[in-house]
């Protein structure tokens, strides 16, 4: 290929990654900045933008896009960078080349001169049995093509070479890319016997069900049964005794030793919390997480769930943003800009406000329940967050003004055996990240509680909350404390209803009701603060506001309906 001597390649140029949802963009930024972002096998995993200085500038990964007419936040996000970039690498999934080179051609158009073609995920395409003439497809295209497995950091140099080289190319004058697909690529596929089973309607909710159930025994009995109980027993028995000596011997017994090692302490309720309780569940959580998302299961499920959401008038786009919200509410909320229309944003953003609990949330909910050992319970559980799900849904369908998409495309990416290296690096820095954004939080936290406790502040707001408590919820005027620690964070409350559960919450009635509650009470003050940036103050209000009242109502309904027929 030829070259102009003014496109030779300077340093601090911003170098732009873009492709379709789910090409392998991420790997691609991981493997040339030997940075992180979150690699998942499935599309919108991306949807803020990574930034990474190399060598040779700066490296931007964008969120997925499949034209450069949509209008999204998303579509505008990625747009805006491409109009800015010095240099663009295109990336293609060599498996769905026929769909993804519909994006290169409008690129073509508009960045020739500053852009290459990297086919990532070639060994995919090999297994499949599709045959792609690459050195044609690249004189075809008049653009410049790299191979690669960028997870396996194939291609790395090839990518930094091209660029090196620089893209002075003549345009590509040929728009109909179905010719190029047809003569330079051979496709021998069909659908896998496993995928028939997965997407099946009957047999792929029966196994949507099992790995539920699998979840549940993991993380109920396994995890919050052995290994959660194991390191509270240590804590309780080893560290707090040692500790509270400690802080006696050199503060003497006054308020800032209360503070410190009390029973709200510092030094003693937070590390019970977060090392205890939260950090086991929470890194189990993402294990399983990981394997389901590099698995390549999620997007079947999402083909499985959007009939369920056109039933509320949604597109099946929804369930990227409600999956990523049972992550992390506020990482739910800012994935709703690949949503197409305001109305399908709003929507969205209230259903994971009002009906998904967080990983923390979700991980002592499914310990709780466990420890019923009553199916009847979870089943209940479940009944009630989809009823609540389904009128919240049908409800704000109705009110809110405005269009959803009549439109949905959804990747279904090869099932693959989910890479060992991979799952470490996400569940470490979602760890890491889940530490460090609860960990001052909750230590604040335990500081305020304890103040409040120490002035009576604490016994005032039990007995103003008494009638709520204890008349309309059925529970022991103690619960009054999760609803303040609620307000400050979720995953807070869910801690201290696990720890209620031991001494006063003794029956099914009980355990379910307080799940229930503290799973639709109001966002955590994180995901308020996204919502206020994403939606305004006005959607922040009504929704924490909202979530209050339904969380109170279905609980006080719930719990005679428990009582009367199913737990009493």
């Amino acid at each position: 290929m030829s070259h102009c001597n003014h496109c030779q390649f300077k340093r601090n140029r911003k170098i732009v990654l873009v492709g379709n949802p789910n090409v392998g963009k991420s790997s691609v930024f991981n493997m040339l900045s030997d940075e992180y972002a979150e690699v998942s096998n499935y599309q919108g995993t991306t949807v803020t933008v990574a930034i990474a200085q190399i060598h040779i500038g700066t490296l931007i990964d964008t969120p997925g896009i499949y034209s450069l007419t949509g209008d999204s936040q998303i579509d505008e996000i990625t747009k805006k960078h491409l109009n800015e970039a010095d240099f663009i690498i295109n990336v293609v999934n060599a498996v769905t080349l026929d769909r993804d080179l519909i994006l290169t051609n409008q690129l073509l158009h508009i960045y020739h001169n500053k852009m290459i073609l990297v086919i990532n995920q070639i060994d995919e395409a090999e297994k499949r049995g599709i045959d792609i003439n690459y050195d044609e497809l690249s004189k075809r295209l008049v653009v410049e093509v790299v191979k690669a497995v960028a997870i396996d950091r194939i291609g790395k140099r090839e990518i930094f070479q091209a660029i090196m080289n620089g893209s002075c190319l003549h345009h590509c004058n040929t728009s109909d890319v179905t010719v190029l697909l047809d003569r330079h690529i051979t496709v021998k596929y069909t659908v896998s016997k496993i995928d028939k089973f997965l997407l099946n309607p009957i047999f792929g909710w029966v196994t949507v069900a099992f790995v539920l159930y699998a979840i549940f025994k993991i993380l109920g009995d396994v995890i919050a049964g052995n290994i959660v109980d194991n390191f509270v027993s240590i804590i309780d028995k080893f560290y707090i005794p040692i500790v509270s000596r400690f802080a006696f011997n050199v503060l003497g017994n006054n308020f800032w030793t209360e503070i410190l090692v009390g029973e709200f302490g510092i030094f003693t309720m937070s590390v019970k919390m977060i090392f205890g309780i939260l950090m086991p569940m929470i890194i189990g959580f993402y294990i399983i997480m990981s394997l389901l998302e590099d698995s390549g299961y999620i997007p079947r499920i999402a083909v499985l769930t959007s009939r369920f959401f056109n039933f509320l008038g949604l597109n099946g786009d929804a369930i990227i943003p409600i999956l990523l919200g049972f992550g992390c509410g506020a990482l739910g909320t800012i994935s709703c800009r690949i949503l197409r229309t305001g109305k399908e944003r709003v929507i969205v953003t209230a259903l994971i406000g009002i009906a998904v609990p967080c990983a923390a949330q979700q991980c002592i909910i499914i310990s709780l329940l466990a420890a019923t050992n009553d199916v009847s319970v979870w089943g209940m559980y479940i009944a009630t967050m989809l009823i609540v799900t389904i009128l919240s849904g049908k409800i704000l369908s109705s009110f809110i003004k405005g269009n959803g998409s009549d439109f949905f495309i959804m990747d279904i990416p090869p099932l693959r055996i989910p890479s060992i290296a991979n799952g470490y690096r996400k569940t470490k820095n979602r760890a890491k990240n889940f530490l460090k954004e609860s960990a001052p939080i909750l230590v604040i936290s335990s500081g305020v509680i304890t103040i409040l406790h120490k002035f009576g502040i604490l016994n005032w707001l039990q007995s103003i909350l008494s009638p709520i408590v204890k008349s309309l919820l059925h529970l022991p005027q103690e619960f009054a404390d999760v609803f303040i620690m609620g307000i400050i964070r979720r995953d807070l409350a869910a801690v201290g209803v696990f720890d209620m559960s031991q001494k006063f919450l003794t029956t099914g009635a009980q355990i379910l009701t307080a799940a229930i509650v503290i799973s639709l009470f109001v966002p955590c003050i994180n995901a308020i603060i996204v919502i206020l940036k994403e939606r305004g103050w006005k959607m922040a209000l009504t929704l924490w506001l909202s979530t209050f009242v339904i969380s109170i109502s279905v609980g006080a309904v719930l719990t005679r309906i428990c009582e009367g027929v199913l737990c009493a």
